[in-house]
C-alpha cells in the first residue's frame, strides 16, 4: 500500500515539475528573443581641436658683416663735385684724359653727307618708279587690245544695180585703220569682188567706233572688216 501511495504521489508531481521547468526555460530563452530589445546608442564626442606637439624653434641665423670695398681701386669716371666757393687763384687747364673708345652709332642727320653712314647701311633713297610701257609707233591690232572697239555708227551698203542685174554675190574683206577718236581714216580691200568693192568701201567709211585705250592712252587700231553681199 505504501508503495502504491508513493507511486501515486510521484505520478502527480512529475507533470507539475516538467511544466515548471518548461516555463523557466521559456522565460530564459524564448522571451528575450521575442521581446523588444533596445540597443544603447554610443555617443562619441571629439574635442573641437586636435592637440599637437609644438613645432621646434627655428635655427639661429648668423649675420656676417659686409666687407667694405677696397679704396685702392682705380678712380671712377664720376666727375668731381662742383665747388661752392671761389678758389684763391686760377690754375691752368689740363688736357682731359682720353676717353675709352666705345661703339660708334651712325648719326641719322648725316645721311647724304660724306662719311655720314658707314658702308653697308641702307639709305632712304626712294624706289624709282618703273618706266611706262613704250607707246606703239603704229596702229595696235585689235587682238592686242584689252577691250576691242565697239561700232557706234553704222551705214548699210547700197547694192550696185550692175551687180544686181548680173546676179553677183560675194564677200569683200577690207583692212581699216581707226584713229584714236574711232573714225575710219585708212581703208583698203584685201579680198576683192570687182562689182561690190566700191559699195563696201563707201559704207565702211561712214562707220564710227569707240576710242581704244592701250597702256592708259588712246591709240589707233588696225582691224579687218568683212562685208557679205547677198541678193534678196
Amino acid at each position: 500500500m505504501a508503495r502504491d501511495g508513493l507511486r501515486n504521489h510521484l505520478s502527480g508531481t512529475l507533470p507539475i515539475s516538467i511544466a515548471v521547468h518548461a516555463v523557466a526555460l521559456a522565460a530564459l530563452f524564448v522571451i528575450p528573443l521575442i521581446a523588444n530589445v533596445v540597443v544603447p546608442t554610443v555617443i562619441v564626442t571629439l574635442d573641437p581641436y586636435v592637440r599637437m606637439a609644438p613645432a621646434p624653434p627655428p635655427p639661429d641665423i648668423t649675420l656676417h658683416a659686409a666687407s667694405r670695398p677696397s679704396t685702392d681701386r682705380a678712380p671712377s669716371d664720376t666727375p668731381a663735385p662742383i665747388p661752392t666757393e671761389a678758389p684763391a687763384s686760377i690754375l691752368p687747364e689740363r688736357d682731359a684724359p682720353p676717353s675709352h673708345p666705345g661703339p660708334t652709332t651712325p648719326d641719322s642727320s648725316a645721311i647724304g653727307q660724306p662719311g655720314g653712314l658707314p658702308t653697308g647701311l641702307m639709305t632712304t633713297t626712294p624706289i624709282p618708279r618703273p618706266p611706262d610701257p613704250p607707246r606703239p609707233a603704229g596702229p595696235v591690232r585689235v587682238a592686242d587690245l584689252p577691250v576691242a572697239p565697239r561700232k557706234i555708227v553704222d551705214a548699210r551698203p547700197i547694192y550696185p544695180d550692175i551687180a544686181r542685174m548680173a546676179r553677183k554675190e560675194g564677200t569683200v574683206v577690207m583692212e581699216a585703220v581707226l584713229d584714236p577718236s574711232g573714225h575710219v581714216t585708212q581703208l583698203r580691200v584685201i579680198q576683192s569682188v570687182p562689182l561690190l568693192d566700191q559699195a563696201a568701201l563707201d559704207a565702211v567709211r561712214q562707220w564710227r567706233y569707240t576710242p581704244s585705250i592701250y597702256a592708259g592712252r588712246p591709240v589707233s587700231v588696225l582691224m579687218t572688216i568683212t562685208m557679205r553681199f547677198t541678193l534678196q
